[in-house]
């Protein structure tokens, strides 16, 4: 047996269409910067697809690649990356999985495998250490997943990756088995059939895979070990009861989708916990090799079958997002479409929406909410694209463009959301609205901190944005490593930093200091497993910068196929209608957060990677960036060197706002005027075209209210827009009055006329009990002629009003 120390770099090209096999190594710049995994498989197929190939077509790429932890005995590194372009989005799509593929894979001596080319016919792909040869698989095409994988490998010693009749016949989420598990969200299984590849056989255990540093590693493993064993979420809820254990705080918290998410609860929720499940199976773990977490699970069905207990999201998807809470119904609906090869997160989503499709008159169906008939023959008419099957085949985003029903079509992209509702979960909704690959829980799992750990207030926007960046760059750097996302939980919350902060300071720091909660975050054990296992120095700002990179890098990619800020929505239903059980009737304030987003990214407007953040990361554009004529109202660059202006209006419209709402309890003049406003009024001052704004309103009670900033989502009456932030400096810097700024064409008001020289009116009493008279005299029209009382009693009443809110 051979010996590995750290990584071989070896990587098998394959080229179906003409059978031709090579081997190269990778550079070590290459693993360097983007890691292994996800980001290097990304960084070989950037080198190698062409912009606008067709995903389903010859000249796309696979790549599955191993990263540099798996088969040193690292906790929870059994796992490999898959990298390709996606035929149901049509953009690029990484996964991660478990199962015994990756482990047989690394053994044999290889660290990736890239295919591109279309076989003439069924083949399968043996790897052992004497590389790869391509093999009949005409004998196999037809079996489901199961069979395939017992017919390739009847002594279980190989690793497998196999498709079933879901990915023959090109379903656009089929995805691929590894063992019990699966990956692919998104379409590799359709992918792997289009190039006629049923399966793929590792035959390894030739390496023994050893660290460079062996002491180093030992305490690094001992380090990471010991944060898993203590974290509550990784040591006790997923080894009892899998991911579902989320169902119970999923429903608690009002995310869990009901109904293709017209709710986020359910009373019946308790029947499908995981705590129900383990009592009803006898569950026990069935992990992948080398796992402490230990969250997956199998039982026994009453009637006596083993099956795989379903994980969260199939539950929440084939379960109370159909409107069923029976187990074993849903447990044989996930167990058939694991034998089809069929995701269950799109799977569900389709069924769903074939559901409310029907009640609405749209298709003639016989789906019905709350009824498990007719389910099990719509998922082999899927997989097999039989009659009404074909249709649904493709996915909730065709369906609702061939049939109607797009404001009730839950996808990103193209792919379907996964069962984490983003109405009660913001920065869920921001990461979902931006992930690459289309809705994912996984780009960066703000759910985690939003509900499970209770750290940040789900029902607001502010520093949303910083934790999607810090988390989309840490998971992708986790999954270029590779090694299992739940780590993080233990990795970023045991460190003391964090354990030993008390509860209302860490929120206090999160919320308000968001750059400071980060930068005191400790995830240096991926940089020290690193380290140990490579011999290569790395501490976890380098780490995290690779995970920037690889992601902008997908961003890039993506681009050039027609991804902008467009594309970075969520489902109408998220963003206009609020959950049928949340009586605040909250949706997601989306666009505030993505402008932040975008600027902490280094995005230009359009959400395209500048070539200034391209040049940082050391990434060079290779294809074309993509236009579009519907969102040519965006500038594609911000204003440089105007962040202080930015700054400086953004505290003043806040403090201008605040003394608005205080006028009316101060002055006669400012009640008379607010009072001749109408009930339920809202009117805003901002600059475009997206600068700070504020906004102002009359309440029910005929109270004048300030709103914050945040215009997303808000029925405006009277809008006054400044045309641009140089404008709004004259005015603001007091250098002009704000009647002058609208003689001159400076200051724009869309709405009625008579309401906005009332509020103009009101902004110059205020400015006037603001500011020193020789600032008044420039800001207002006219100064008035107040007497001292008037004047000084009512300018300290503001201030303190609207600094303190008394």
């Amino acid at each position: 047996m051979s010996t590995i120390v750290g990584t071989s770099n070896r990587i098998i090209e394959i080229n179906l269409s003409t059978s031709e096999i090579d081997e190269f190594e990778v550079t070590e710049n290459d693993r360097r910067q983007y890691l292994g995994g996800k980001g290097l498989g990304l960084k070989l197929l950037y080198e190698r697809i062409q912009q606008g190939a067709e995903p389903l077509g010859e000249e796309n790429w696979l790549a599955f690649m191993m990263g540099v932890l798996m088969g040193t005995g690292a906790p929870c590194s059994g796992r490999f990356s898959v990298v390709t372009k996606s035929p149901l989005t049509g953009i690029m799509l990484s996964a991660s999985c478990g199962g015994p593929f990756g482990m047989a894979y690394k053994t044999a001596g290889y660290d990736g495998l890239l295919i591109t080319g279309k076989a003439t016919s069924p083949v399968v792909v043996v790897v052992d250490e004497d590389g790869a040869r391509i093999s009949n698989g005409s004998h196999l095409w037809g079996l489901n997943t199961q069979d395939t994988q017992q017919r390739v490998n009847p002594e279980g010693k190989a690793g497998v990756l196999a498709i079933g009749p879901a990915g023959e016949n090109g379903v656009r989420f089929a995805n691929v088995a590894s063992g019990h598990r699966f990956v692919g969200r998104g379409g590799v299984g359709a992918v792997m059939g289009a190039k006629n590849l049923k399966a793929i056989v590792a035959r390894g255990k030739h390496c023994k895979i050893v660290p460079a540093d062996p002491k180093r590693f030992v305490k690094a493993k001992k380090r990471a070990s010991a944060y898993i064993a203590r974290n509550p979420t990784t040591a006790d809820d997923y080894r009892h009861f899998g991911t579902a254990s989320h169902v119970k705080w999923c429903n608690a918290a009002g995310i869990l989708p009901v109904r293709n998410f017209i709710r986020g609860s359910h009373p019946q929720a308790d029947q499908v916990s995981g705590e129900t499940m383990r009592q009803r199976y006898n569950s026990r773990p069935r992990t992948c090799k080398p796992c402490s977490i230990m969250c997956g699970h199998k039982g026994t069905l009453p009637d006596g079958t083993t099956c795989q207990v379903p994980e969260y999201e199939s539950l929440g998807l084939l379960g109370p997002n159909l409107g069923i809470f029976e187990p074993d119904a849903i447990a044989r609906l996930n167990e058939r479409c694991g034998l089809l090869g069929l995701d269950t997160i799109s799977a569900g989503a389709v069924l769903a929406w074939c559901m409310e499709a029907g009640e609405k008159g749209l298709i003639q169906t016989e789906l019905k909410f709350g009824s498990v008939d007719g389910l099990h023959q719509a998922l082999d008419d899927m997989a097999h694209r039989n009659g009404w099957g074909d249709q649904m085949a493709d996915g909730t985003r065709c369906l609702a463009e061939r049939y109607g029903g797009s404001d009730f079509a839950i996808h990103v992209k193209g792919l379907e959301v996964p069962a984490y509702d983003p109405r009660g979960s913001w920065g869920q909704g921001l990461a979902y609205a931006v992930a690459n690959r289309g809705a994912c829980h996984l780009s960066a799992g703000m759910f985690a901190l939003e509900v499970t750990f209770g750290l940040l207030d789900p029902y607001t926007p502010c520093g949303k944005a910083r934790f999607v960046r810090f988390f989309e760059n840490l998971y992708a750097a986790v999954n270029s490593l590779v090694t299992c996302q739940f780590t993080a939980f233990a990795y970023t919350l045991e460190p003391p930093v964090v354990k030993y902060t008390p509860a209302w300071l860490l929120r206090w720091i999160m919320r308000y200091l968001p750059w400071l909660a980060i930068g005191l975050t400790d995830v240096s054990v991926y940089s020290a497993l690193w380290r140990s296992v490579t011999g290569e120095k790395l501490n976890q700002w380098q780490l995290l910068s690779a995970g920037a990179r690889i992601h902008v890098l997908e961003r890039l990619m993506n681009t050039g196929d027609g991804i902008s800020r467009k594309d970075d929505t969520l489902p109408q239903r998220m963003l206009t209608q609020a959950r049928g059980d949340d009586p605040e009737g909250r949706t997601v304030p989306l666009q505030s957060m993505l402008d932040d987003y975008y600027r902490l990214r280094g995005y230009d407007l359009l959400g395209i990677p500048t070539k200034k953040i391209l040049s940082r990361l050391g990434i060079e554009p290779k294809w074309e960036r993509h236009t579009d004529s519907r969102i040519a109202h965006f500038k594609l660059t911000r204003p440089k060197g105007k962040r202080l202006k930015r700054l400086y209006l953004s505290v003043l419209f806040w403090f201008v706002g605040r003394a608005v709402e205080a006028g009316p309890r101060v002055d006669r003049d400012v009640r008379q005027i607010c009072a001749a406003l109408p009930e339920g009024l809202t009117f805003s001052l901002g600059v475009a075209p997206d600068g700070p704004a504020m906004i102002v309103g009359k309440d029910r009670r005929g109270k004048i209210r300030y709103w914050g900033g945040d215009t997303t989502d808000r029925l405006i009456d009277v809008k006054l827009t400044i045309k641009n932030i140089e404008a709004a400096m004259l005015l603001f810097t007091f250098r002009e009055a704000t009647t002058t700024a609208v003689a001159r064409n400076r200051l724009i008001v869309d709405g009625d006329i008579g309401i906005a020289c009332s509020v103009v009116r009101i902004l110059d009493v205020v400015e006037t009990f603001l500011l020193p008279k020789a600032l008044a005299r420039l800001a207002v029209r006219r100064y008035p002629n107040w007497s001292p009382l008037r004047k000084y009693g009512g300018r300290i009443l503001i201030y303190l009003r609207a600094v303190l809110g008394v």
